[in-house]
C-alpha cells in the first residue's frame, strides 16, 4: 500500500478523514476563518489610510518629487535663498516630457516675520505658481478652513494657518481690512517688507506642531519682495507613477545635470514614511498573534485526532503504509482545514471592506484636510495571508503528524 498511495490517494483520505470529524475541524477552522478576516480587513483599513495619508501629503502639499539645487536639502531647515535655480517655460516644459512627469510647478520657500499693528510672529511660507500648482497639488485647496488661495483674482494675497492667524489677531475680511505685512531678508540679505492682506486660513485654531507656522502666498508676489524675479527654491513633480520614482528621479537628473538634486516624497515626508513603516510593522506583528492563536486550534485538533484515531494509524501502518506517508496525510488534513477556512475568511473580509466602502469613513487630518479613507486589499496582501496559513499548517501539523508516525503498528492495534 505504501509504495501504491500516491499524493491524490492521500489527499482523498485527507477529505474524507476531515469531513468525518466535521465538528472538530469546524472549531479549529473557525479559528483560521476569524483570524484571516481580522488581517484582511485590517490591512485593507491600513492600506485605505495609508494612501489617504500619502495622497493627502502629496497632492495638497509637497508634491510627488521635488528638485532642487545640490545641497538645499542639507540645509532645508534655513531655507537657503542662496541655493536657488533659474527656470523658465523652456525647462519645465523640457521636465514634463520626462516620461512619468504629470506637471511641473516652480516655487520659492523662505522664513520671514509677519505682523498685523504691534503683533509679531515668525512664519514658514511656500510661495507657488497658481496656474501650475493645481495640477502638482491638486488637493491643496481642502486644506483652507476660510476663504481662498492666492490666484489672479488675489495676487497680493495671504494664506496663514488658523492658527499662526489667531496669535496675530488677523481675520479673513472683504476689501483692504484684513492687512498683514510680511518682512523677511531678501536674496541679497537686505531687509525688505510688502504689505498683504489675508484672504484665506490653513487648517483649525490650537493645531499641535509645524502647521501652526505655515503661510502660502503667489509665487510671483514672492519674487518681488525677495527680488529673485525668474528664480525659485525647488521645483515641485507630481508623477503618473508612484512606483516608479526611482526611475523618474534618474531620468530627471539625466535632463537637469550635476548641479541639481531630486529627492523623492518619502524623504521629504520623512515622518509620513516613518509612520506608514511603523504601521506596517504593527499589523506585521498583529498578524503573527492572530495567526499564531488560530494555528493552536489546528495543533490541538490534529493531536486529538491522532488520539482518537490511533488504531486506524496502526491498521494503515500494519497493511503497509509508510511512516512518511502517515506524516503527509495528517500535513494534508491540516492544510485542508486552514484552506478551507481561509477562503470563506477572505470573503467575509472583502464584504466588510464593502460595507466600510459605501460607509465613506473620514478623519480630519491634523493640518486641516479631510481624509477619505477607500479600503483596498491588494494582490500582494492576499498572497501574504494565504502563504501563512499554508505554512501554518505544514507547521500546526508537523507535531501531531511526527507523533502518530512514531506510534509502533502493534501498539497502535492493541490501543482501543
Amino acid at each position: 500500500m505504501a509504495k501504491a498511495a500516491s499524493y491524490p490517494q492521500l489527499l482523498r483520505i485527507a477529505i474524507r478523514n476531515v469531513r468525518g470529524n466535521r465538528r472538530r475541524a469546524a472549531l479549529a477552522g473557525l479559528a483560521i476563518l476569524l483570524g484571516v478576516l481580522s488581517v484582511t480587513t485590517l490591512r485593507g483599513m491600513l492600506n485605505g489610510v495609508q494612501a489617504a495619508l500619502r495622497s493627502e501629503t502629496i497632492a495638497s502639499q509637497i508634491g510627488a518629487m521635488q528638485i532642487h539645487h545640490v545641497g538645499y536639502m542639507a540645509q532645508v531647515f534655513g531655507t537657503p535663498l542662496d541655493l536657488d535655480l533659474a527656470y523658465d517655460d523652456a525647462l519645465l516644459a523640457k521636465l514634463e516630457r520626462v516620461a512619468n512627469v504629470k506637471a511641473v510647478a516652480p516655487r520659492i520657500g523662505f522664513g520671514a516675520m509677519v505682523s498685523t499693528g504691534d503683533t509679531t510672529t515668525f512664519a514658514m511660507i511656500t510661495a507657488f505658481d497658481p496656474a501650475r500648482d493645481v495640477k502638482v497639488c491638486p488637493l491643496r485647496y481642502e486644506r483652507l478652513s476660510d476663504g481662498a488661495l492666492p490666484g489672479p483674482k488675489h495676487p497680493d494675497g495671504l494664506v496663514l494657518s488658523a492658527e499662526l492667524a489667531r496669535r496675530i489677531g488677523a481675520k479673513v475680511q472683504p476689501g483692504d481690512v484684513g492687512r498683514v505685512a510680511v518682512l523677511t531678508n531678501d536674496h541679497d540679505g537686505s531687509l525688505n517688507a510688502v504689505d498683504t492682506r489675508l484672504i484665506g486660513l490653513n487648517g483649525l485654531p490650537r493645531s499641535p506642531g509645524l502647521e501652526t507656522r505655515l503661510g502660502l502666498m503667489a509665487l510671483a508676489h514672492a519674487q518681488e519682495l525677495l527680488r529673485m524675479p525668474g528664480r525659485a527654491t525647488e521645483i515641485a513633480v507630481a508623477v503618473d507613477d508612484l512606483d516608479k520614482l526611482e526611475e523618474t528621479r534618474a531620468a530627471l537628473l539625466q535632463v537637469l545635470g550635476k548641479e541639481f538634486e531630486v529627492s523623492t516624497w518619502p524623504e521629504l515626508a520623512r515622518p509620513v514614511a516613518d509612520a506608514t513603516a511603523l504601521q506596517d510593522e504593527i499589523l506585521k506583528l498583529i498578524t503573527a498573534i492572530l495567526l499564531v492563536v488560530a494555528l493552536v486550534g489546528v495543533v490541538n485538533t490534529m493531536l486529538m485526532s491522532v488520539l482518537e484515531r490511533t488504531r486506524e494509524i496502526g491498521v494503515m501502518m500494519a497493511l503497509g503504509m509508510r511512516r512518511q506517508a502517515i506524516v503527509l496525510l495528517f500535513i494534508m488534513e491540516a492544510a485542508v482545514i486552514n484552506l478551507a477556512a481561509a477562503v470563506p475568511g477572505l470573503l467575509a473580509a472583502f464584504g466588510v471592506l464593502a460595507i466600510l466602502e459605501k460607509a465613506d469613513v473620514h478623519f480630519q487630518a491634523p493640518g486641516g484636510g479631510v481624509l477619505h479613507i477607500h479600503p483596498v486589499v491588494l494582490g500582494r496582501d492576499i498572497e501574504v495571508v494565504i502563504s501563512v496559513v499554508v505554512l501554518g499548517a505544514l507547521a500546526a501539523s508537523i507535531l501531531p503528524a511526527m507523533r502518530a508516525a512514531k506510534l509502533r503498528p502493534v501498539e497502535a492495534l492493541a490501543n482501543q
